[in-house]
């Protein structure tokens, strides 16, 4: 996934939010217009949002962060915007630790 695609569901992630308690709040036409480009994209490029429909565009917001959500943790963006690196499933640490001196 893109990384501008990426950082636009995660700056409007609210959205996700509520579209989870069963309703999405009224959208500005741009961001409703990207949501429908990111989801022909990636999803279903034949998709036509009806933007007066509320379930409509609710169950694209669920599906689309439902896609998003299943990437792989490598493909998805930390707060920072930094990209997260996973080596075969584990955790590397790494320790310092301070020698001590003899007298």
């Amino acid at each position: 996934m893109e990384l501008e695609h990426k950082e636009f569901l995660k700056e409007h992630y609210n959205n996700y939010e509520t579209a989870l308690s069963g309703y999405v709040r009224n959208l500005d036409l741009p961001v409703l217009k990207m949501y429908e480009h990111i989801y022909k994209t990636y999803i279903n490029p034949t998709f036509i949002l009806t933007i007066w429909c509320g379930d409509c565009r609710m169950e694209m917001i669920l599906r689309l962060y439902r896609y998003y959500e299943s990437l792989p943790i490598e493909n998805q963006i930390s707060e920072k915007g930094e990209k997260s690196e996973v080596v075969e499933n584990q955790q590397v640490i790494i320790k310092k630790t301070r020698k001590k001196k003899n007298g």
